[in-house]
């Protein structure tokens, strides 16, 4: 019997291993012409990759062999993997991008298995419009394709380049805001301190944590409490 379970837990384990899509420089643009991707890229050892494992083989398992839509992972670690995850721009783990390969979208939702589910459900199990496959798309995208591939390179680069500086000044723009916040936080945070200390200066708490002590007396303001005033009341150093 002992035997039997260990057969059937390795059967198991390795399903679950030729079950999961793992895709590398040798097989990405075979598996992916045509379809609409839906791909994770992970490290082994991220701790988030780890928590949402579970959830993502069985999602892949869902859409494996569907017609448009391709769920994959890709191993960010191996060397094998190099050119995809920088084409992705892949910069933390783990990272979840949609569409068509050329032009893929970041995928910004739920990391559980039901809402990874139904954004595939409504996203990945359609056609992509793109420059390779114009099927799908509006005769506006159609008319935007057409008016974007009769540029010349120069205009080309020069649209890039005006996008690159516009996405640049936003750029500052919000780390102006995150600088501002982050001097306001700090402020605060000053003055909040300042507060408490004046609180126990006033009320003379210094003392009257001693003698408590002394008395092995617990303070009312060492326990816990759910009530957020309280929390901010006990958030400074006493």
């Amino acid at each position: 019997m002992a035997n039997y379970s260990f057969l059937a837990i390795a059967a198991a384990c390795l399903a679950g291993s030729i079950n999961a899509l793992e895709l590398n420089q040798s097989n990405f643009d075979e598996m992916t012409a045509g379809k609409t991707v839906f791909i994770k890229f992970y490290a082994p050892w991220c701790g988030h990759c780890k928590s949402m494992a579970s959830d993502w083989e069985k999602l892949e398992k869902d859409f494996a062999g569907h017609e448009v839509a391709l769920v994959a992972s890709v191993d960010c670690t191996d060397t094998k993997t190099d050119k995809i995850c920088t084409d992705f721009n892949v910069e933390g783990f783990p990272t979840l991008a949609w569409g068509d390969v050329s032009s893929p979208e970041s995928y910004e939702g739920g990391r559980d298995y039901a809402s990874m589910k139904a954004f595939a459900d409504e996203h990945a199990t359609k056609p992509v419009c793109s420059l390779f496959n114009t099927d799908p798309c509006t005769d506006e995208e159609k008319a935007d394709i057409a008016a974007v591939d009769g540029k010349s390179d120069e205009e080309l680069l020069a649209a890039a380049t005006k996008i690159a500086e516009l996405a640049k000044a936003e750029e500052k723009q919000f780390d102006k805001f995150v600088q501002n916040l982050q001097e306001e936080y700090e402020k605060k945070t000053n003055e909040h301190n300042a507060a408490l200390e004046k609180i126990k200066t006033e009320n003379k708490y210094k003392f009257i944590a001693m003698t408590m002590k002394k008395r092995n007396i617990k303070s009312p303001l060492d326990q816990d409490d759910d009530d957020d005033d309280d929390d901010d009341l006990t958030g400074g150093e006493l």
